[in-house]
């Protein structure tokens, strides 16, 4: 399973962590919580994923494809069509008949 994945599960299920929960959880080093933040992991905040789908007469959504990301390279594209793919919506109609339709959404993943 993709790692961007596993945080947007994550994040969709969990409340958030008191800060004072946080700062004991930091690493046990000279600097504390400043030299965990100092790394030279990049700090991936606002990433935004734009997808088109298809929205189907049966209310389903299929057929995502990424059409932008603003961190590629990180599996966050990947994460997106699999949340999407698959999730119910209302369908499109055409002269009061369900029909499919494509149309775009951005997903976006906050820390």
């Amino acid at each position: 399973m993709p790692l961007a994945l596993l945080f947007a599960l994550a994040a969709l299920s969990s409340t958030p962590t008191p800060a004072a929960d946080l700062a004991k959880a930091q690493p046990k080093t000279s600097g504390g919580i400043k030299a965990a933040a100092q790394s030279s992991a990049p700090v991936l905040d606002d990433v935004r994923v734009r997808l088109r789908c298809i929205g189907r007469a049966d209310g389903r959504v299929s057929d995502c494809v990424v059409l932008s990301e603003s961190r590629p390279g990180y599996g966050f594209g990947e994460a997106a069509v699999a949340l999407m793919n698959g999730t119910a919506t209302p369908p499109s109609r055409d002269g009061g008949r369900p029909v499919d339709r494509p149309f775009e959404h951005t997903i976006q993943f906050t820390p």
